[in-house]
C-alpha cells in the first residue's frame, strides 16, 4: 500500500483577467503566463472610475484574488 505521488506543477491563472475595458492592466512579476505569486494592477482611462480592488493576486489555487 502507499500513496500515489502527484507530479509537482505550478498553477497558472487565467489570462483573460489581464484585460480591462476602458482601462489598463499592468502585470507584475510575470514572465509569459500568470503563475502563483504574480499580480496585476488596474487603472482606468480618464473619465472612468475603478470599481473593486486596484490589485489582484494569482493564488496557489490558480485563481485571481
Amino acid at each position: 500500500h502507499g500513496c500515489p505521488v502527484l507530479p509537482c506543477a505550478v498553477r497558472t491563472c487565467p489570462k483573460m483577467h489581464l484585460s480591462l475595458e476602458n482601462g489598463r492592466v499592468v502585470p507584475r512579476g510575470l514572465e509569459r503566463v500568470p503563475v502563483e505569486g504574480t499580480w496585476a494592477e488596474y487603472s482606468c482611462e480618464p473619465g472612468f472610475r475603478l470599481v473593486g480592488s486596484a490589485r489582484s493576486n494569482c493564488t496557489k489555487l490558480g485563481r485571481w484574488s
